[in-house]
């Protein structure tokens, strides 16, 4: 085992930084927004059909396709269960539980991968990148919004960091069980998070091979111990999603086989194509100069870095290779890239360490003077934390101040009055893809969508069950009216007539797609009422730097914030 001591000084710095991860996650859980209406519709929308009974239905989970697991979703039912028990005491509304899952199951995961991570680094590179990789961590944008997502992008990020940790240990000192549980935990990532995950675990996988080649015993030793969890892990889900679609399947392969090897107008091309510089600007907005640092120190830490097997293994060539498959695919998504972020952050933390290692030997040389030479450094390094931890919690603040409407707004329909004699539908037209999820409906209260400019295919229903067997009657069910190939369905739409609630923009709308203005039209405006409106970010308006950043009032006379604004509303038909 390395000899491996903190000092008094590094325990307080270290236990300081974990204090700092907490209450950054806390904050993402409470106030982050959701980025990707992929999250409501594919992933929130089924967790509230398990533990509610009702919820929205896209063509992935049609028994047709079945290319989303249900087994995803039960840890976050398992999370739930204390909420349950408490609402048999204590009345709260149904959004409780969006936060509850988001506190504890999302961002209580993501903190602990973080801080474990860290530890481990620090125990096998070096005590200051460990420090570096949870500071970077802790402040970057891209991990407060990766963090809190309840994607299975963001749970197989969660899954790199801890395959990453053992990955360390094991390259360090070979240790069976630390190659064991490193292959399971990318293992997990793939086939219960997202199966192409697992292209990150092979240059692992070809140095435990390299590695173990010459000792069969400790080879079998490694596979004895892998395979069983693996085929316990990939029975659970076959089981769960039997349950479920009643069909033998296994839906990682379905997964694979849809992205991969769909016909001809299947795949995630129809759902649009992007340029590569599209993930550069989202990794620049997402960590700003420590995204250059992260793939400066992917090609300079393996030939600099004195211990080349863990950073060349463990960080660069995942990271890489990663980035070379996604880069070059049609379809971009900023969530295809958040099971690299820790890795890009432990690459730029070990060329910090590098980089800061050698100004220090670089000042003693110029200066001579050893006091003020560590003075400069010090200084140095003081300058970059504060700039790069500045510029981060501005932009994830600015995502809060411009975007987070759809959730305040939603908030609303726990205090409302409708008439509970008659159907209670919350409507919603060309902002169909900010709302944020049914917990925050009530019991009595579904989500409806009505004609808009949107000529995709929208989700269905879930049918509505009562009890557990009821639960995997609506998910056996195959949906009317479905495709996968997002071609649009009228039958998805309800009459604008049936509305009780009302969920728009201010903006006018556009006469030709049908959809009714109700803030503008004389006769329309006449029916309803405003519940609640927040300001939301109009994206096709001017704006300044206040896109990018926030920017506090007192700076804006000397830092062009010009934003324009909508408001998104609540409204009640009167």
């Amino acid at each position: 085992m390395m000899d491996y001591r903190r000092s008094k000084r590094q325990k307080v710095v270290f236990y300081s930084l974990i204090l700092l991860n907490v209450i950054a996650r806390a904050y993402a859980a409470l106030y982050m927004i959701i980025s990707d209406c992929d999250e409501t519709f594919n992933y929130w929308e089924p967790l509230n059909l398990v533990l509610r009974g009702f919820g929205k239905e896209t063509w992935e989970y049609s028994p047709e396709y079945a290319i989303r697991s249900y087994f995803y979703l039960m840890p976050y039912a398992i999370v739930s269960i204390p909420l349950k028990i408490a609402r048999m005491f204590v009345e709260f509304p149904d959004y409780y539980y969006f936060y509850w899952i988001r506190s504890v199951g999302l961002c209580g995961f993501t903190s602990l991968s973080e801080i474990f991570l860290a530890s481990k680094a620090a125990r096998y590179v070096s005590v200051d990148v460990g420090n570096w990789f949870l500071l970077l961590s802790s402040i970057s944008t891209g991990m407060s919004h990766a963090g809190v997502a309840l994607l299975p992008s963001s749970f197989a990020m969660d899954c790199v960091s801890m395959a990453t940790g053992y990955a360390f240990a094991a390259v360090s000192e070979h240790n069976v069980s630390d190659f064991v549980v490193s292959l399971s935990w990318f293992f997990v990532g793939g086939v219960v998070g997202w199966p192409f995950v697992l292209a990150l675990g092979v240059p692992f996988g070809l140095y435990l091979i390299a590695a173990n080649i010459s000792s069969f015993e400790r080879l079998a030793k490694i596979t004895s111990g892998f395979v069983p969890r693996a085929l316990a892990v990939a029975t659970a889900i076959a089981l769960v999603d039997y349950c479920f679609y009643k069909r033998s399947i296994f839906v990682p392969l379905n997964i694979v086989l849809y992205n991969v090897f769909g016909d001809e107008g299947e795949g995630p091309e129809i759902f649009g194509v992007e340029p590569f510089q599209y993930y550069v600007l989202n990794l620049a907005v997402n960590f700003n100069v420590v995204a250059l640092l992260g793939y400066l120190g992917s090609v300079l830490n393996p030939i600099f870095w004195d211990k080349r097997n863990v950073a060349l293994v463990g960080i660069t060539l995942p990271l890489l290779l990663w980035s070379f498959i996604f880069g070059s695919q049609a379809h971009k998504e900023e969530r295809f890239l958040y099971p690299i972020y820790p890795l890009l952050l432990l690459s730029a933390s070990l060329f910090l360490v590098m980089l800061f290692r050698s100004s220090k030997w670089t000042l003693n040389k110029v200066i001579r003077n050893r006091p003020a030479s560590k003075l400069l450094n010090r200084f140095a390094i003081a300058t970059f934390i504060l700039s790069t931890a500045v510029v981060s919690v501005l932009r994830t603040v600015n995502l809060v101040e411009n975007y987070s409407s759809p959730l305040t707004v939603a908030k609303a329909l726990a205090d409302n009055n409708a008439d509970p004699r008659v159907p209670i539908n919350v409507c919603i037209g060309r902002e169909w893809y900010h709302f944020p999820t049914s917990f925050f409906l009530p019991e009595d209260h579904r989500l409806r969508f009505i004609k808009s400019g949107f000529d995709g295919l929208l989700p269905g229903d879930f049918r509505e069950l009562p009890g557990l067997g009821g639960l995997f009657e609506s998910a056996r069910a195959i949906p009317f009216d479905m495709n996968n190939k997002n071609q649009f369905s009228a039958s998805k739409l309800t009459d604008f007539s049936e509305c009780s609630y009302y969920i728009d923009n201010n903006q006018t709308t556009d006469k030709t797609s049908g959809e009714p203005d109700v803030f503008y039209d004389p006769v329309e405006s006449q029916n309803w009422s405003t519940v609640k409106c927040e300001k939301l970010i109009n994206p096709d308006g001017h704006s300044g730097w206040g896109r990018l950043v926030y920017i506090p009032r007192f700076a804006r006379q000397y830092i062009p914030y010009d934003v324009e604004y909508m408001e998104f509303c609540l409204l009640k038909r009167k």
